[in-house]
């Protein structure tokens, strides 16, 4: 399934992922369509904000996918246990493979931007803005080194705590809260920098969050 087509797609399985996994080892292949149907999206969307290709992002998705099929006899879950963690470590770690040939990839970071751009739109003039103001954005977070990027877009795009980041990219939390805490500082910098987007109440947006 083509992933960028499949955020209409509402996920209707109450199943826990611990009872999905039981179910694969147990040869169900209906399990793994569930589990695969349950996290695609939000893996695709950090897939697309860090390679900013959509045909790299769906590759990505597409293996990260195969390799959890095949180590899904390494995981134990509790019950009420989350996967996504897990499939985002391997996604994450994808990437920091193919990084090298990324970084000429040049989409903007649009789904992470909405969430550092203003959200007040009362006209269709204000609503054209935005969206300008979110590529601008959007550039500006393309401009992160990789280790802070993740962590930005993981924080911005995702609403992931600090000890969640932390176990999705394998660091400690400290780790984490320095990353962010320059990359924010970066993108203030970038934005400050950026006279299409010297927006004093943006510029003071990016600048907090978790300390």
């Amino acid at each position: 399934m083509n992933a960028s087509k499949a955020e209409s797609l509402p996920c209707q399985d109450p199943v826990d992922d611990a009872t999905l996994v039981a179910r694969i080892a147990a040869g169900e292949r209906d399990a793994f369509e569930s589990l695969y149907g349950r996290h695609m999206v939000p893996l695709y969307r950090t897939a697309l904000a860090l390679t900013r290709r959509q045909a790299v992002a769906e590759d990505l998705l597409q293996e990260t996918f195969l390799r959890a099929y095949r180590h899904l006899d390494r995981i134990r879950l509790e019950p009420g246990a989350s996967l996504r963690p897990w499939l985002h470590r391997i996604l994450i770690n994808l990437i920091y493979d193919r990084s090298a040939r990324l970084k000429r990839a040049a989409s903007p970071l649009e789904h992470a931007s909405q969430r550092l751009a203003p959200q007040a739109i009362t006209s269709p003039e204000r609503r054209t803005e935005l969206r300008e103001l979110e590529r601008n954005v959007a550039e500006a977070v393309e401009t992160l080194p990789f280790k802070q990027r993740i962590v930005v877009v993981l924080f911005y795009l995702h609403d992931m705590e600090l000890a969640e980041i932390a176990e999705t990219v394998g660091v400690p939390v400290g780790t984490v809260k320095s990353r962010l805490y320059y990359g924010r500082s970066n993108l203030r910098s970038a934005l400050e920098r950026d006279a299409r987007v010297a927006s004093g109440s943006l510029v003071e947006q990016v600048s907090h969050g978790a300390t």
